[in-house]
């Protein structure tokens, strides 16, 4: 029996649909079908009723559940005993990869001068890899570009940006107070394959019947970044990121914006993890919009 299994059952039960449950643990349906099956083949007994409606208990299941949240309640009285007894606390904090940005980069250096006895694990990954570790509790919180999907006592929106087209201050738009997606036709551009919205930015260009010319593909933002940086594309990135040498315009007809904030796990009760979402409500500014470049 694992603790994965348990925290599914759960999840199942309590939202009554296992792909509603899936969503929860961030984990594929199927995958999360699998492992409860697992565990009541373990337990030898039927916990769960399945039918297309509402997933229900057996009787079964009502007394496991019970069970259930006893072991996860001593399981996280013995993390907190442990954590207790240690002289500094911890955060496994997750940062999606494209949010290497002045404002994020403050809000970490911030806490981390406020509140130095955390001791702060930082990761890095794409949507939905933080999202996964998220599920599988391989990270406390992230900080990521959030949907509007999730759950809103368990997420907390710190600021909107736009997306902005980077050229290098040598770019012959570079002077442009405001560009149109049909002065990028054919313009020699970077394609970022980590870009939060980079479905809804194609269809975007082909409403407006512009075509930029891709001339590099990368899911590295800092190779990226170089490319534009040294005059050889132009590339469309979040009003945050700022490169000295590297001019931010406005598009006008783009319109397409992300909204940055804070995620975790319902039930969470660490300590540090309400310590960085209060601290970032209070001290995550947005980018400033001043004078472009």
């Amino acid at each position: 029996m694992e603790l994965r299994q348990i925290r599914y059952f759960l999840a199942v039960q309590e939202t009554g649909s296992f792909t509603r449950a899936a969503e929860k643990m961030f984990v594929t349906q199927p995958a999360l079908s699998s492992a409860v099956k697992t565990l009541e083949e373990e337990l030898g007994a039927q916990l769960l009723v399945r039918s297309h409606k509402r997933v229900s208990l057996t009787a079964a299941g009502l007394r496991f559940r019970d069970r259930a949240f006893a072991i996860l309640a001593e399981c996280n009285a013995a993390k907190r005993d442990l954590m207790e007894q240690q002289s500094q606390r911890q955060i496994r904090l997750g940062i999606l990869s494209t949010l290497n940005t002045p404002p994020i980069n403050q809000l970490i250096h911030q806490f981390h001068t406020t509140y130095p006895e955390v001791i702060i694990h930082l990761q890095s990954g794409t949507k939905d890899g933080l999202a996964h570790r998220l599920g599988q509790d391989q990270v406390d919180l992230i900080v990521t570009a959030l949907s509007g999907d999730e759950a809103s006592l368990t997420t907390l929106p710190l600021f909107q940006e736009r997306f902005m087209l980077m050229v290098s201050s040598q770019h012959h738009l570079a002077t442009r107070s405001s560009v149109r997606l049909a002065d990028l036709h054919g313009e020699p551009f970077v394609l970022r394959k980590n870009c939060e919205v980079l479905d809804q930015g194609k269809r975007v260009f082909l409403t407006e019947q512009a075509q930029p010319r891709i001339t590099c593909r990368t899911d590295e933002d800092s190779w990226a970044m170089s490319m534009v940086r040294n005059n050889l594309a132009a590339a469309i990135m979040a009003e945050s990121v700022d490169e000295a040498g590297v001019v931010k315009i406005p598009i006008v007809d783009f319109g397409l914006i992300r909204t940055v904030g804070c995620l975790w796990r319902s039930h969470c009760e660490q300590e540090a993890v309400q310590q960085f979402t209060t601290f970032a409500a209070q001290h995550c500014a947005p980018p400033e919009r001043g004078a472009m470049g």
